[in-house]
């Protein structure tokens, strides 16, 4: 189809050019009439072949068929080496991979521009920005939070994206990433609106649903991106995750160091005045 050198990963992301890779496998050959059957919309159909680059390409007769490369993909999705599809609800619902391999294109923008707009919230409560998925406190003015918030976000791409290269020596795109985490980021925006309530039980409820979502959904971010097993994906995560909360609870203990304890010092010097006095 394409002599273009093509992401593999990326291709396999999505299950409609999942199932047509597979349609052409297992019929040898599939004409353009096949395949409208999987995709009735003409121009998605165009875009999926598109995208499968170098893995597909047409013989004389205009009949679709694998490239050796694409063969070699192809034994890759069958084996065991390639993620399962979710079997059970619990699983779905948990891990919602499936709605996530739908994550690009025209969606990705969209939630990429609506993670930009929900950052802003961010303004309303300018004591705190995040690490990862982590609200940090913090003196910063206000206006600066947003695009801390921002960076934050495309550093954990980039860091997610090292790390399953190093760890499961697989290539994925900073890009993908950002995108298909964007629901967890986006939830994650919501954080300035209850802890401008100053409600303590709110917050803590809040705090805990948002911590859990966000992890569910960066985990199965990740597992969609790399193709990895959820186990697999929950190490990357779990990292990063661990990672902020030691920051946070640095800076936890050095405000502790620097105003709890100066002022029980200052009070015990007081008692120890009165007392000679």
């Amino acid at each position: 189809m394409s002599d273009e050198e093509i992401d593999v990963f990326k291709v396999l992301s999505n299950p409609t050019r999942r199932r047509i890779l597979m349609f052409i496998a297992e019929k040898g050959a599939a004409s353009y009439k096949d395949l409208i059957q999987i995709v009735p919309k003409a121009g998605a159909l165009y875009h999926h072949l598109r995208l499968l680059g170098d893995l597909i390409e047409q013989d004389e007769h205009r009949m679709y068929r694998l490239t050796p490369k694409g063969e070699k993909v192809y034994e890759f999705l069958i084996s065991d080496f390639f993620i399962p599809e979710d079997r059970t609800a619990v699983q779905r619902l948990l891990t919602p991979r499936v709605y996530l391999e739908y994550v690009e294109g025209g969606v990705a923008y969209f939630l990429l521009i609506l993670l930009l707009l929900t950052s802003l919230l961010w303004l309303l409560h300018p004591y705190a920005f995040l690490l990862f998925i982590v609200p940090i406190p913090t003196n910063i003015l206000g206006f600066y939070v947003p695009p801390l918030v921002l960076v934050n976000y495309v550093c954990c791409s980039f860091l997610e994206k090292g790390l399953i290269r190093v760890l499961f020596k697989r290539r994925v795109g900073a890009f993908d990433l950002l995108a298909k985490s964007s629901p967890a980021y986006i939830i994650v925006n919501l954080y300035p609106i209850i802890l401008s309530t100053e409600n303590p039980y709110l917050i803590s409820v809040f705090h805990i649903v948002v911590q859990i979502i966000g992890l569910l959904l960066c985990i199965s971010a990740v597992s969609v991106v790399a193709r990895l097993p959820l186990k697999s994906a929950l190490t990357i995560v779990i990292v990063l995750h661990y990672s902020a909360l030691l920051i946070l609870l640095s800076v936890a203990i050095g405000f502790w160091s620097q105003v709890v304890f100066p002022a029980a010092s200052i009070s015990l010097t007081s008692i120890s005045i009165s007392y000679s006095s």
